[in-house]
């Protein structure tokens, strides 16, 4: 009888522990990429975001490139994809209230990974061995991604209250002993909503924010503590929404 009561006891403790196993392995990133090794950078090195064309917003960090469109800019369709500039992965915002052509003009961009919010992404599957690859996210959603030493974790974000949409993309770029936060968002913000920006976002330094009127992403700085380097377009916790340049803007990842 003693027996009989030691071995369901063993296996109570072991389907516990195997619960356990399993609860912690549901948290966690959704999706986990690695790519190959990034060339060999200066640990101080900094990064830049630019404006890489019509639209577009070029980030780079020790060998790791972002790329980031408005899937309703001009610069979203099967001719302008051609020349874009190579990148390792493509941040798709959602369209807005302009047109949407699905993911159908990205057919060219080989395996690139590509981020999109999840309702447009499975719209509009691609299939076929070099087709590119796709990572839907709902809010709260995380993607984790490391080339070499360099590491990415982009969360997808929800907007107002009561919203339940993708309202825009924290990405924060580093090693592991410093890091930067770039808030790209999916809205066009008024003044009001743009200012407040750093107060909704505590641990954001950075915002690139959507201006389908001039055709290129405005930034935004965050953070009182920012300053300016040489070329920036962004400034101290005083500045407005500038309009991203070719120059772009320099930026030093931060001990966290």
């Amino acid at each position: 009888m003693g027996h009989s009561y030691g071995w369901r006891a063993v296996i109570v403790v072991a389907l516990l522990a195997l619960g356990c196993k399993v609860g912690l392995a549901q948290i966690g990133p959704r999706y986990v990429i690695e790519l190959e090794g990034a060339a060999p950078a200066a640990p101080a090195a900094p990064g830049r975001v630019q404006l890489a064309g019509r639209g577009l917003a070029l980030i780079r960090f020790q060998g790791l490139s972002i790329l980031t469109v408005g899937a309703d800019a001009d610069a979203y369709s099967a001719e302008a994809v051609r020349q874009w500039p190579a990148a390792d992965l493509l941040l798709v915002t959602p369209a807005g209230s302009g047109r949407y052509g699905g993911v159908a003009p990205l057919a060219s961009l080989g395996k690139l990974p590509v981020i999109m919010a999840e309702p447009a992404a499975a719209s509009s599957p691609m299939e076929g061995a070099d087709a590119p690859r796709f990572y839907p996210m709902q809010t709260w959603d995380t993607l984790h991604l490391r080339k070499g030493k360099t590491r990415l974790r982009v969360t997808a974000l929800p907007g107002r209250p009561g919203t339940a949409n993708v309202a825009g993309f924290m990405l924060e770029v580093g090693n592991s002993w410093a890091s930067y936060r770039l808030y790209v968002s999916c809205e066009q913000l008024g003044a009001d909503e743009a200012g407040a920006l750093a107060q909704r976002l505590p641990g954001a330094d950075l915002a690139l924010l959507p201006d389908p009127e001039r055709k290129a992403p405005l930034l935004l700085a965050l953070q009182r503590a920012a300053r300016p380097a040489a070329g920036n377009v962004a400034g101290n916790a005083a500045a407005k929404p500038a309009a991203l340049t070719e120059a772009g803007h320099a930026f030093k990842a931060l001990k966290r």
